[in-house]
């Protein structure tokens, strides 16, 4: 099913801002989740880095519509490519990369804005996070689904992908029926688990939840003839297929399509940074920037495949 796909222009862009925050390295609270680890930056600009960097009058574009002098605290959790994959200890030389850290790096770029980056493991810890208002926005190249529709303020979309089932290229499942009585796999937290889960209610079959982000494990169980299938994105499949050599056959049913957003708390104060982001967003979309990014990890432009929310189903407020 891989099929041979171009590389895109490496994106030139400047390095990562992160500080510290100040007390919030201190020890996590009961309600913090037991897997959750908090990794923040020391390093800080000189307050006459902070007023170039915040100095948006070159172009205007920004004018009156960003917060100068923000600081973000952005949590994600940080555990796989092309997603977003956090190494090490960034109090100590650790480094982020991804999509995501990309994306972030460039809004800050353009902002001014400095960037505090915390680790949470797991979807359910990230949000968390969210939730006790100890981050600012989740950041993991999450789908948009109902749920979190409905709890978070979400950004618009920078790319789109598709919930699909994966099998052996020589499997005999060909269609989402033929699963009655197969073991799949899914990624805990993943946006395809319920749908997934479901389906295996109605149509006969096992489901089993992968954790952490851990996706990887699913798709070698299906080589192995451990599982049968693996729920998952087409963008993962290919992303894994190209760097394994491995070649998966994704069904030509899919479970549905999704858009990939940030989430920020459904606040007055949340809702304002998510329109602020999403004026540079747009901007970044519009010269191509995103694409840029998202087809370095991806190995194809996965912007063409965002559909309009209200296709979706959803409504953003």
């Amino acid at each position: 099913m891989r099929k041979p796909l171009k590389l895109a222009a490496i994106l030139s862009m400047a390095a990562l801002v992160l500080t510290a925050c100040g007390s919030s390295t201190a020890a996590p609270s009961a309600t913090t989740s037991p897997q959750e680890t908090v990794t923040e930056t020391p390093e800080s600009k000189s307050e006459a880095e902070t007023e170039a960097a915040n100095d948006n009058s070159e172009n205007g574009t920004y004018d009156g519509k960003i917060t100068k002098g923000r600081t973000v605290k952005i949590v994600t959790s940080g555990g796989s490519l092309p997603y977003s994959l956090i190494n090490g200890d960034l109090k100590n030389g650790g480094t982020w990369e991804g999509i995501d850290s990309e994306m972030w790096a460039e809004i800050a770029k353009r902002t001014g804005w400095t960037l505090d980056i915390m680790q949470a493991a797991g979807h359910g810890a990230t949000f968390g996070q969210v939730d006790a208002g100890r981050a600012d926005v989740a950041s993991n190249c999450y789908a948009v689904n109902a749920d979190r529709v409905s709890k978070y303020a979400v950004s618009h979309p920078y790319y789109g992908d598709a919930q699909c089932v994966a099998v052996l290229p020589e499997s005999e499942i060909k269609t989402l029926d033929d699963l009655k009585n197969k073991k799949v796999g899914v990624l805990n937290g993943q946006a395809a688990q319920k749908t997934i889960t479901e389906l295996g209610e109605k149509n006969g079959f096992e489901v089993t939840a992968y954790e952490g982000d851990n996706s990887v494990a699913g798709y070698q169980d299906v080589v192995l003839g451990r599982i049968d299938a693996f729920a998952s994105t087409d963008s993962a499949v290919y992303k894994w297929e190209s760097t394994t050599n491995n070649d998966l056959r994704l069904l030509d049913e899919r479970l549905y399509a999704n858009d990939v957003a940030f989430y920020f708390p459904k606040t007055e104060e949340g809702k304002k940074l998510r329109d602020e982001v999403n004026v540079v967003l747009d901007d970044m979309m519009a010269d191509g920037t995103v694409s840029e990014i998202v087809t370095k990890y991806m190995y194809q432009d996965m912007t063409k495949l965002i559909k309009p929310y209200d296709e979706l189903g959803f409504t953003i407020d």
